[in-house]
């Protein structure tokens, strides 16, 4: 009996065809930053995180791959160390993806982060804003029935980073160098092919 309700389970978490897929998800993210902030200030690390929403709209393929495109959006804690800047922020994130369904309802993917924005709120008497990311997105996750878990990873760097604000006063002045964020995403979404 064992072996009939492990063999279904087999089937329905690894049967693929082909079709419109739409993944809707709820996330959790952790992240790492590091900025070089204008002079007379250095450079600097820092965290956030934060909960978000995903949304995947693709094609799935007869023969386990899947393409989609990729938004997320957060209210991620940010904090960085130079000027102790700890705000609400707003992020946006668009990918393109590439991704495989394996059997048993392990899934992987791979991507590229194309834009983006990370918007804190003003802190301490500064305000920033981060536009343009790109960089590297990677993730797997286990399909249990209708439910996936998930975990991302991504190397994000902004290419327009601004400093809005300095102790009270507009100034609209560039970073050196611009943010760097690296992400992990846990997440929780339903996979779902039409």
């Amino acid at each position: 009996m064992k072996a009939i309700l492990f063999g279904i389970l087999v089937l329905i978490t690894s049967t693929a065809h082909a079709g419109f897929l739409i993944e809707p998800g709820v996330t959790y993210e952790i992240g790492n930053n590091e900025i070089a902030w204008p002079a007379p200030l250095t450079t600097s690390t820092g965290d956030s995180s934060g909960l978000g929403l995903n949304l995947k709209l693709g094609w799935a393929f007869e023969h386990l791959l899947y393409i989609a495109v990729d938004g997320d959006f957060s209210k991620p804690k940010f904090k960085n160390s130079a000027v102790s800047y700890d705000a609400t922020a707003n992020s946006y994130l668009y990918s393109a993806l590439l991704g495989v369904d394996l059997p048993l309802g392990f899934r992987v993917w791979g991507g590229y982060v194309f834009d983006g924005s990370l918007d804190p709120e003003a802190s301490n008497g500064y305000d920033v804003s981060f536009k343009k990311a790109n960089g590297l997105k990677l993730g797997a996750g286990w399909k249990i029935i209708l439910v996936s878990l998930n975990l991302e990873y991504m190397d994000l760097q902004y290419n327009d980073s601004k400093l809005e604000q300095a102790a009270g006063v507009t100034v609209n002045t560039d970073f050196s160098q611009n943010l760097k964020n690296k992400l992990v995403v846990l997440s929780v979404s339903l996979p779902i092919q039409l």
